[in-house]
C-alpha cells in the first residue's frame, strides 16, 4: 500500500453510498472506487467517521452503521421520527507525547444525532445504547456540535435559538436567542483549540461567539451568497474559518485578531474555486505528507485540494447529486486488524432502551468506571445485518 492515501466516502442524494481509495502518491492521483451500493431509501443527508465505525442518517429517518474494517453494514438505530440532519461523533483528544497515554486505549464513547423531531439523542457506542435524549428545540435542528472536551454540544435549530448542553448530566446549560436577526442557524462549530469561542452560520452571516461571555464576538457578512457550509481549521499556525458558498466557492477568513476587543473580519484572505454550484460539503484531512480540504458539490465532482500551495490536486466525478463527505486513514482497514475484528461479535441493538439509573449516567460522562458489583448481564434484542459493503 501507497503511503499518501486516504479513503473518502460520499452519500448522495439517490440513496447511495460510495467510497474511493485516492491515491496522493502517484504522479497523477488515482481514486480507486471501494464499494457503492444504496444505504437508504430515501436521500443520505449526513455521515461521520469514528475509528472502525461509519454512521450514515437520511430523509428515511434510519441511522445505518457499518464497521469499516470488516467492510460490513452492523444494523440500524431507531429512534428518530424524522429526516436525520446531523451526526457527530465525540472526538476523543489525542494526548501530546508528554502525557504518555497509549492512544489505542483512547476511545470515542458518544454518538449524537439530530433530526427534524427537534430532537438530540446520545448513543453509546460501546453497545450502541441510546443513552438519553436532548430536548428543548422547538422546530428542526440544523447541525450541532461537540466541544472538544466532550462535556458540552451546541446546536442551532429552526426555532431561531442556539441551545449549549451539558453532555455529562443530559440537560440544557444554556439558550441563546438570535435576536436582531432575521434567519436562523444553519450550522455551528466549536472553534479554538480549547473551544474559546463557537461559530454560527446563518443563511449570508457568521456569527462568532465568545464561549466566555455567551454573546457575538465578531461577524463576517457573506454578502448575496448563500452559505452552504461551515468549517473552522489551522494552517500553518492561523486559525481559519472556511465557508462553502452556493457559487461553488469555499472562502477562508483570517481570525489572528479574533482575541482584539473589537476585532473586524471584513474580506476573505483566500479563496478557492472548485464547483460550477453550491458547495454541498467540506472536510479537512491531515496525515504525515500535508493537510488537505476535500470539497463536494451539487455538481456530482469531489475535489481534493493541498493546503500548502493551496492548489487543486485532483477531481473525481461521481455522476451523482453529492450531500454529504468522510474521510477515514487507509490502515483503518489493515488485514492483521482485520483478522483480530472477525474473532469478536460486532452486534447491536436494533433498537435500544433509554438508560434510567441517572448515577451510571453520570459514571459513564465523568469517565468512571461502573462498580464489578453492579455490571448488569444484559442480553440485547439484537438485529444481525451481514451485508458486506461492495
Amino acid at each position: 500500500m501507497s503511503g499518501n492515501q486516504f479513503r473518502v466516502i460520499v452519500g448522495s442524494y439517490e440513496h447511495n453510498l460510495l467510497c474511493l481509495s485516492l491515491n496522493l502518491s502517484l504522479s497523477t492521483p488515482v481514486f480507486t472506487p471501494i464499494f457503492h451500493f444504496q444505504a437508504h431509501i430515501l436521500s443520505v443527508k449526513c455521515l461521520d467517521t469514528s475509528k472502525r465505525y461509519l454512521v450514515s442518517g437520511s430523509n428515511d429517518e434510519h441511522i445505518r452503521i457499518y464497521d469499516l474494517q470488516k467492510r460490513k453494514e452492523l444494523g440500524t438505530l431507531l429512534a428518530h421520527q424524522g429526516s436525520i440532519t446531523c451526526l457527530k461523533f465525540s472526538k476523543a483528544k489525542i494526548p501530546s507525547k508528554e502525557e504518555n497515554v497509549d492512544e489505542k486505549k483512547i476511545s470515542n464513547k458518544w454518538l449524537l444525532s439530530a433530526s427534524e423531531d427537534n430532537k438530540i439523542i446520545i448513543w453509546r457506542v460501546k453497545d450502541w445504547e441510546n443513552f438519553g435524549t436532548l430536548k428543548g428545540h422547538t422546530a428542526r435542528i440544523n447541525d450541532l456540535d461537540v466541544h472538544p472536551s466532550n462535556r458540552v454540544a451546541v446546536s442551532v435549530s429552526e426555532d431561531h435559538t442556539i441551545r449549549l448542553w451539558n453532555l455529562m448530566t443530559v440537560k440544557k446549560a444554556a439558550v441563546l436567542k438570535l435576536r436582531g436577526y432575521s434567519q436562523n442557524g444553519q450550522f455551528v462549530r466549536w472553534f479554538g483549540t480549547e473551544g474559546n469561542f463557537f461559530v454560527v452560520a446563518l443563511m449570508n452571516k457568521v456569527l462568532i461567539y465568545k464561549t466566555a461571555t455567551a454573546k457575538v464576538h465578531c461577524e463576517i457578512d457573506t454578502g448575496k451568497s448563500t452559505i452552504m457550509q461551515l468549517e473552522t481549521e489551522t494552517l500553518n499556525g492561523v486559525d481559519y474559518i472556511v465557508v462553502g458558498l452556493n457559487n461553488g466557492q469555499v472562502t477562508f477568513y483570517n481570525t489572528t485578531n479574533l482575541d482584539d476587543e473589537e476585532p473586524t473580519i471584513k474580506e476573505a484572505e483566500f479563496t478557492l474555486l472548485g464547483h460550477t454550484n453550491r458547495v454541498k460539503d467540506m472536510k479537512f484531512f491531515t496525515n504525515d505528507y500535508g493537510t488537505y480540504l476535500l470539497t463536494i458539490g451539487s455538481d456530482g465532482k469531489i475535489v481534493v485540494w493541498d493546503m500548502k500551495t493551496r492548489e487543486q490536486l485532483a477531481v473525481y466525478d461521481s455522476g451523482e447529486r453529492l450531500n454529504c463527505l468522510a474521510i477515514y486513514d487507509e490502515n483503518t482497514e489493515k488485514y492483521d486488524t482485520m483478522k483480530k475484528r472477525q474473532a469478536e461479535t460486532a452486534e447491536i441493538d436494533e433498537q435500544s432502551e433509554v438508560e434510567s439509573d441517572t448515577e451510571e449516567l453520570k459514571k459513564a460522562m465523568f469517565g468512571e468506571k461502573p462498580s464489578k458489583k453492579r455490571k448488569r448481564n444484559k442480553k440485547n434484542n439484537v438485529k444481525k445485518v451481514s451485508v458486506q459493503l461492495e
